[in-house]
């Protein structure tokens, strides 16, 4: 392993900038990490408030490449043992399979909404969609889906999920909007289902649903808040409450970092600087400023928000799943936090997340708790799972910018901002939002352990 006798500044403290400093600190770096919340993780992270745990999502850890797993199972004294993950969608009052399979739109959906599927299906073979998209970059999600799936599957399942997610049209939405598990086709899935002779289950062979997942005892934020602890084992520093207001090169070359901590302004001078924060944000940072074309691009991008509203309740296995995605509803997903660990709240009691999608400056991203559960308390008592008197306190934790939008014309935007960050030498920019990619947490790991191994120096 190579040494770097550099110093390095990392900006923002998630799962990709964590990784990258790790990563750093192992080949002899030395690393300056800061962070503006006043806890590590990002989106990884579990807020902890009283002895309650409240995750931004949940989440659980797994991956197909066994080393990454086998690095983040060392971190903890006691091991953590792998628990299926249960995942489903209530759609039309039935719990149908998710991701989406060919099993559970035959035999879940019902049917004559099976048999509607079908013959929308081979329509859209004989008869296929055509759209000047269709195949580019442009590709928006409605092509994909009624090309994929046909027109009828679209308008009732793809269409309504995904504008409920996204707040924008599906006609708007690029196709890498869809993550690549899903972007499967649907005659692939039914030749598979049709090999097992219906058996329940039959998924895609390309999903990530069935490998072994794990999820600490107090919250999911126990891996970056181990990974800290490495860090700062390590030699490496970790400064919470600090947000970048400047990053620019010295007249001797060096990186420097203006920052805000806590009400001080202080500046950081470094060899190199990696960002994690949104690329969007990034290049408004920089000093002296990029060119107009470059921060006219930057107000073409956007991240959609989340707000994640907590219910403490007595009541348990209301779910009877982990994860339980909905549609027409003000949350896409609620999830049961004592399905992942008891130990995420207090005995005899339970936490019922409910994620409420929301771009930013929208009535719901400005919402209050109280506010929110009103929204959402109608809704759940509705389905069974929790009427106003079940809930004895409310929780809320909250993220601008969760997930990069991919309008159907983003690409070239992107490209814009990302070229020019490479014309920057000692800068680069790493993760979800630093890259405007959507990744799992094990794919910024990966990926911020790649970078840092493939750096070279002069």
């Amino acid at each position: 392993m190579k040494a770097l006798n550099k110093h390095f500044v990392v900006v923002g403290g998630g799962v990709s900038g964590l990784g990258a400093a790790w990563r750093l600190l192992s080949h002899g770096a030395t690393v300056d990490l800061l962070e503006a919340e006043s806890q590590v993780g990002g989106l990884a992270g579990t807020v902890r408030e009283d002895g309650y745990c409240i995750d931004y999502g949940p989440h659980s850890f797994f991956s197909e490449e066994e080393w990454i797993v086998r690095e983040i199972l060392k971190l903890f004294d006691e091991p953590l043992e792998p628990k299926p993950r249960t995942v489903k969608f209530f759609y039309r009052n039935k719990f149908l399979d998710y991701p989406l399979t060919a099993h559970g739109v035959l035999m879940q959906m019902g049917f004559f909404s099976g048999v509607r599927v079908a013959l929308s299906y081979l329509k859209e073979r004989i008869y296929p969609h055509r759209s000047e998209t269709l195949g580019t970059p442009q590709e928006t999600v409605e092509d994909w889906a009624i090309s994929s799936f046909g027109n009828y599957l679209y308008r009732s399942f793809f269409k309504p999920y995904t504008e409920q997610f996204w707040k924008i049209s599906c006609s708007q939405l690029s196709s890498r909007s869809i993550p690549t598990h899903t972007q499967m086709s649907f005659f692939s899935t039914l030749l598979h289902l049709l090999r097992h002779r219906f058996k329940k289950g039959g998924k895609s062979l390309i999903e990530r649903e069935d490998l072994p997942t794990y999820y600490p005892r107090t919250g999911f934020g126990e891996i970056p808040e181990e990974i800290a602890k490495t860090i700062k084992n390590s030699g490496g520093k970790i400064n919470l409450g600090c947000t970048v207001k400047s990053i620019g090169e010295t007249a001797a070359g060096n990186m420097r970092v203006v920052y805000d901590d806590n009400g001080q302004q202080k500046e950081l001078e470094g060899d190199y600087v990696i960002a994690t924060i949104p690329v969007t944000s990034l290049v408004k940072m920089l000093d002296p400023k990029p060119p107009g074309d470059v921060l006219a691009s930057a107000d073409k991008l956007d991240y959609r928000a989340l707000v994640v509203l907590g219910m403490l309740t007595e009541k348990q296995n209301l779910l009877n799943c982990g994860y339980l995605y909905m549609l027409n509803r003000p949350y896409n997903r609620i999830s049961e936090l004592n399905e992942f660990s008891p130990e995420t709240s207090r005995p005899d009691e339970n936490i019922i997340l409910a994620e409420i999608p929301c771009l930013r400056d929208s009535a719901a991203w400005k919402a209050g708790k109280e506010e929110l559960f009103d929204m959402c308390i109608g809704a759940l008592a509705e389905d069974g799972f929790l009427g106003p008197g079940d809930v004895k306190r409310l929780f809320l934790v909250k993220s601008p910018a969760a997930y990069p939008i991919y309008r159907k014309n983003y690409a070239e935007h992107l490209d814009r901002l990302l070229s020019y960050v490479k014309t920057q030498k000692s800068l680069a920019t790493l993760g979800r939002c630093g890259e405007f990619m959507y990744m799992d947490i094990d794919k910024c790991l990966e990926r911020a352990f790649a970078f840092v191994d493939n750096l070279e120096w002069e």
